[in-house]
Parts: C-alpha cells; sequence; structure tokens
C-alpha cells in the first residue's frame, strides 16, 4: 500500500501541478476506464482505455513517475492515476469535486519534528545542513501548527512551508523557488522541535542569544511621555514634539521598528490635533501611550517568552518599494471610529503572500451639517486608483485583481498606489490557489494558530490584524441558523468548514451600512448551500471561533460571486429583519465589557488637558470611575487608578504639585486598558 499516495489529497494535487489539471483528471477518472496493478515494492501502473499508460515508481513522488505520453513533466494522466489508486483502494475515503468543499482531513495531526537528521540527512548534503543549522541559530521567529498537512511560516524570511505526507519531506510546500524538498525543510523540521509536544500550535524562536537593552532610550522615552502627560495636547511644546521625532529616528537606529512607529503615530495625532482635523482621537492618543508602554516593558525585561522580533519590530519591517506585482482582491471593510470611519480593501500578494490594504480615511460631518454621513457604500465608490482610462474604487478593489507597476508598502503593510500604470481586471475567485497561511485548511488550524498569538500590542502591527484578531481566508462547507440578533443588533449565523468545526459568524448592523447587512442577511436565508468561502478577521471568543466577514464567496454551478456586507448595495425589498430606528448599545448593555474602554476615554481625555491643568472637577470624575470599577471588581485597575486619584486629590493642597507620580500611575492604567481591549469586542 502507497501511504504516499493515499495521504495526497485534491488540494496537495493542485499544489503538485494546477488547477485545470486536476480538474481535467477528475473528468477523466470517471470518462476511461483503468487497469491497475501494484507490485511487492510498491511500484504502481495503470493502464487506461485512452492508451495512456503511468508508471508510479517505488520510493519516487509523483513528479517523478512515468507516462508515455509526450509530456517531460507532471500530467494530467499521473495526476488521474492517483486519483484511481484512491479509488480502489478498500480504505480511501471517497474524494469530493474539485469545485465542492476542499479534500478531506481524515488523516490525524501529525508532527514534523519527529523527522530524524538521519532522515534529513538522505535528502541534503553535509554543507547545506551545515550551512541552514548556522542560519537557524542566527535567530528566527516561526509560526507553527501541527495538524494532517501541518505549516510553518517563518516570519522573518516571509516563507510558508508545508508537509502533505506524514514523514515524508519529499512531498513538501514552500513559498521559494526551490525544488522540494528546498533548503527550508530543515528549519522547519528543526523549529518543530522546539515546540513543546502536548501544543497544537504555537510560535518560537530560535535565537539563543539575548538582546541588547537600550535602557538609555526607555529611559528617554519614558521621561517625554512624562512631559507629555503633564502639558497634555492643549498645551505641549514644539520642543517636545521636537524631541519625540528624535526619539524615532534613535528608535531605528536600535532596531525598535515598532516603538518608533508608534512615536510617529503620536506626532500624527497632534499634528491633527493642532490643525483641528475631525480625526483626531484623544482615546486613540491613550491606546498609542499604553502600547508603548506594554512594548518597552516587554523590551526591558528581555524574555523571550514573546520573541523579541515581534515586540521590536525587524529590518523588513519598513517601508518597502514594489514594482510589478499581483494583488488579489479579498474584500472591502470597514473601522468605524471618532470623527470618521477607515475604509479598507484587502488584497494578497501573489508573489509574497502577504496582505495588504489599500485605506482611505473619511471625516464625518462637522455637528449641525445640513447633509448627514454617507453610506458605507457610497463612500467605497470613490476611485483610489487610476490607470489605462479607468478608475477603480475601494469596493471594486476587493473584488478584482489589480496588476500594478509599481507602489509602496508600508511598514505596517498598508499599500499606497503609485501613479505608474495598473490595471483591475475581474478574478475568477479561485481561492483555492491564495497563498497560506491566509488560506487556511479549516477552523482547527486557525484555532490552533490564534492561541498561540500574544497580545496584538505585542505583535507585528499590521492593517489586517485589529483587536486580537487575524485575517484569514476559510473554505466553508455549510452555514445555519442566519438570524439578526436584536439584542446584540448584529447578523449572526454558524458556520461550518470541511470537517463539521463550528464558528460564529457576525456582522454588527449600523444605519450607514444597512444596504449591505441586509444584502448579507436575505442570501445567507436564502442561499446557505452556496456560501463556499469566508474571508475576514477572525478571533477566538467564549464559545470558539468568531469570524467577521469582509467578503462571502457563494458558489452557483461553475461560477462565484462575492458580497462584501461593509459596502453591498441591497436592489431586493426590505426584509423587515431590522428594526427602525436601531441604536448600538451592545457595550453599554454589559457595564463589565463597557468599563475598559470607559478608563481608555477618560485617559485621552486626560492627555488632552494635561494632568497640569486637571481640576476638582477632573478629580471628582476619577473618583467615580475608580468607585465604579471596585463595585465591577477590576481588581487590577484600582491600584493604579488609587495612585492617581490620591496624586489628585493632593494638587490643590499642594504649592509645586509634582505631576510625575500622577503620569506614572495613569501610564500604568493605560497599559491595562490597552491589554483589556483584546477581550472587548469590536465597536
Amino acid at each position: 500500500m502507497r501511504r504516499d499516495l493515499l495521504a495526497l489529497t485534491v488540494d496537495d494535487l493542485i499544489i503538485l501541478s494546477n488547477r485545470g489539471m486536476v480538474k481535467r483528471a477528475q473528468k477523466e477518472l470517471g470518462k476511461f476506464t483503468f487497469t491497475l496493478s501494484e507490485e511487492g515494492d510498491g511500484t504502481v501502473t495503470v493502464r487506461w482505455s485512452d492508451g495512456a499508460e503511468c508508471v508510479l515508481p517505488a520510493g519516487k513522488t509523483v513528479g517523478e513517475g512515468q507516462c508515455n505520453c509526450a509530456a517531460t513533466t507532471i500530467c494530467r494522466h499521473l495526476i488521474r492515476s492517483v486519483l484511481a489508486y484512491q479509488q480502489t483502494d478498500a480504505g480511501s475515503q471517497a474524494r469530493p469535486s474539485l469545485l465542492g468543499p476542499a479534500s478531506d482531513r481524515a488523516s490525524q495531526p501529525w508532527d514534523p519534528g519527529q523527522i530524524t537528521d538521519e532522515m534529513l540527512a538522505e535528502h541534503f548534503g553535509r554543507a547545506t545542513l551545515t550551512r541552514m543549522r548556522k542560519l537557524f541559530e542566527e535567530g528566527h521567529v516561526v509560526e507553527l501548527v501541527r495538524s494532517s498537512k501541518p505549516t510553518a511560516f517563518i516570519h522573518t524570511l516571509s516563507i510558508t512551508l508545508r508537509f502533505l505526507v506524514p514523514g515524508d519531506v519529499r512531498y513538501t510546500h514552500c513559498d521559494c523557488e526551490g525544488q522540494a524538498p528546498c533548503r527550508h525543510v530543515p528549519l522547519a523540521v528543526w523549529a518543530f522541535r522546539l515546540l513543546e509536544a502536548d501544543k497544537p500550535g504555537g510560535i518560537v524562536s530560535t535565537r539563543k542569544m539575548m538582546w541588547p537593552v537600550p535602557d538609555q532610550l526607555l529611559d528617554d522615552i519614558g521621561r517625554s511621555l512624562q512631559d507629555f502627560a503633564g502639558a497634555g495636547l492643549a498645551g505641549v511644546s514644539q520642543a517636545l514634539m521636537d524631541r519625540f521625532r528624535r526619539l524615532e529616528a534613535r528608535c531605528r537606529v536600535e532596531g525598535l521598528v515598532w516603538p518608533a512607529e508608534i512615536i510617529a503615530e503620536i506626532v500624527q495625532e497632534h499634528e491633527r490635533y493642532a490643525s483641528h482635523d475631525a480625526r483626531f482621537s484623544p482615546t486613540r492618543v491613550a491606546e498609542l501611550m499604553g502600547e508603548l508602554c506594554v512594548r518597552s516593558d516587554a523590551i526591558r525585561s528581555n524574555v523571550d517568552t514573546v520573541p523579541q522580533r515581534f515586540i521590536r519590530g525587524t529590518e523588513k519591517d519598513r517601508e518597502t518599494r514594489v514594482g510589478t506585482a499581483r494583488l488579489v482582491g479579498l474584500g472591502c471593510g470597514v473601522q468605524v471610529h471618532r470623527g470618521g470611519v477607515t475604509l479598507s480593501a484587502y488584497l494578497q500578494e501573489a508573489d509574497s503572500g502577504a496582505v495588504v490594504a489599500v485605506c482611505r480615511d473619511f471625516a464625518d460631518p462637522p455637528p449641525g451639517a445640513p447633509d448627514p454621513p454617507s453610506p458605507f457604500w457610497r463612500l467605497a465608490q470613490r476611485s483610489v486608483i487610476q490607470g489605462r482610462g479607468q478608475r477603480t474604487s475601494l469596493a471594486s478593489l476587493g473584488t478584482k485583481q489589480l496588476l500594478i507597476k509599481g507602489g509602496r508598502r508600508a511598514a505596517n503593510y498598508q499599500f499606497m498606489p503609485g501613479r505608474a500604470r495598473a490595471t483591475a481586471n475581474p478574478q475568477a475567485f479561485v481561492w483555492e490557489v491564495l497563498r497560506a497561511p491566509t488560506l487556511a485548511e479549516d477552523f482547527t488550524e486557525i484555532r490552533a494558530r490564534l492561541s498561540a498569538q500574544p497580545p496584538t500590542c505585542l505583535r507585528p502591527r499590521r492593517v489586517a490584524a485589529l483587536s486580537g484578531a487575524l485575517f484569514y481566508v476559510c473554505p466553508v462547507a455549510g452555514v445555519e441558523a442566519a438570524r439578526f440578533s436584536v439584542v446584540d443588533q448584529q447578523v449572526q449565523a454558524i458556520v461550518r468548514d470541511i470537517t463539521g468545526e463550528q464558528a460564529l459568524l457576525i456582522h454588527p448592523y449600523t444605519s450607514r451600512g444597512r444596504e449591505g447587512t441586509e444584502a448579507l442577511l436575505a442570501t445567507l436565508t436564502a442561499r446557505p448551500e452556496a456560501l463556499c468561502f469566508v474571508a475576514g478577521r477572525v478571533r477566538l471568543g467564549g464559545g470558539g471561533l468568531i469570524i467577521e466577514p469582509v467578503s462571502l464567496l457563494f458558489q452557483e454551478g461553475q461560477s462565484r460571486t462575492m458580497l462584501q456586507p461593509w459596502v453591498a448595495r441591497w436592489d431586493g425589498q426590505e426584509t423587515g429583519f431590522f428594526p427602525e430606528n436601531l441604536v448600538s448599545t451592545t457595550r453599554a448593555s454589559d457595564p463589565v465589557l463597557y468599563y475598559p474602554g470607559q478608563v481608555m476615554d477618560a485617559l485621552g481625555e486626560l492627555f488632552l488637558i494635561g494632568l497640569q491643568r486637571a481640576d476638582a472637577q477632573t478629580t471628582r470624575f476619577w473618583q467615580e470611575l475608580y468607585r465604579q470599577g471596585a463595585a465591577l471588581g477590576f481588581v487590577r485597575f484600582l491600584n493604579p487608578m488609587g495612585q492617581l486619584v490620591d496624586s489628585l486629590s493632593q494638587k490643590s493642597d499642594t504649592l509645586h504639585w509634582d505631576w510625575r507620580p500622577a503620569a506614572q500611575a495613569a501610564f500604568g492604567m493605560s497599559l491595562l486598558a490597552r491589554l483589556a481591549q483584546e477581550e472587548l469586542p469590536p465597536d
């Protein structure tokens, strides 16, 4: 019995050849007859009624098989022969069609770390292994998942490697251009050995040496933050903002990429405040300060529980010029924030597999303006890319395939198209060929990846990873119980993957996005069996996975269509699902969920006016907030909040009041509130 041939799924065969070849082989499998023989050593011979004869030699991969056709590489006859072998094996499961749910996952999870060095030496020379061992010990961050098709995502190299057959390194697929098994296989095997045996997934760092700690720089950042909190945005001097710009430059020299990006955003918020920009948010300032405090403490502790490369950033986390590239649209989403909204079209770079976003900020009309805020679908019609006489909107960009001749990708993976030629073409939505880890096999893989992730404020700052969620595309086998929850004011549905695992799909109701919400609920209710893919941010909730979609693919026959619930139009009749004058009250209905956000808002206002301008009314407000926290049981918040209240209470009785202890307490609260945001549902 050839275990390697039985282990190959339809998805694996697509990886080894291409989708069209596998599709044709599947059609011909039922068209032609065959005779199959298997020798004692495992050599399989298949003779077909159309004259093709294929030999799959023992100890050889499918790609090394022999066929009497004119093809010089793997051909459809070899693929057809593998499918025939699986069909005739008494223990094999029936394979689903290519256009149906992805292949079965009958095999059990396994650990590539069990592959020995002796097994690696059979495929790699001593010089290659020595070179790879040196590269391994230089330090890399690897995200691992043990499953029926284990994967290793090497963050520092932007390489994803998947093991297709248990214990066989010949059947591996890597993003690099090397022929399997490529030189990254030993790196992945050694990384799996670092992962604890009882964990289905995790993130490991291969660096053994301790990272240098820039204590002086961190001290200077802390003093500057104290001065900022004392003066507040309303009274900060230009000299202090110039000091922040110098700190940003010093952070980049020291390799603290993400702290530098946070400081740059604080400076940007100050500029927005000074120019009366409606997009300015004092709460955002408090969030940035909290994240900077979290990362500074983690850098100073120098513990590699969370990889320091995640906390600090790497030399690759910088603005990059992009030449010729192909970007595949994955949908358009909306983030609502104080003073406006941000619309983001998400795309995957075909070569690197990275998920980038083309973003546009839209400020809300000022209070008292005659026109109400525009609905999301109208904002999404704004043109963002021009080329060859065509203009591409955000909504259209989420559905198309973009061919560009130039642009820039920021450190957070926001993509900024250049003035060079760009062409937007329709896509066929063949999402089976999207790159991992964005394309996940099933919900089990996503759960393993999310369980291994550190808090958002300690991981790489990507535009597609917000509020404890990560962006994934996952095949779906079914949907049920689609409904509108009046209590939560959101569309809810249970979606199942190909293994039967379930996840909760949610989409919030907003008055500006009502048409898209109507379209989503109507489509899920009318055609639940047609849903085949979901793309969006996925997070772990108390009951399991929660998917917040930016797009859904529905299949009718051989064609697929995309629905973007945030920006879609609804041309049908109103469903009557949504009562009139709905007002979002999800957070306010639960004081425990609402309280950390309330603290963050209060800190934003405190950093706006500055501690030196705080008065008796400010003190009474924080005393009441302390009382509420005590009643709700927020023990960790009470210590720094009590210190802040005591310090503010002493201000009126002290001639030369020192705001620094109050600032330190405020930073402690911003740190805790920032971490608490990981558990809050999105606004």
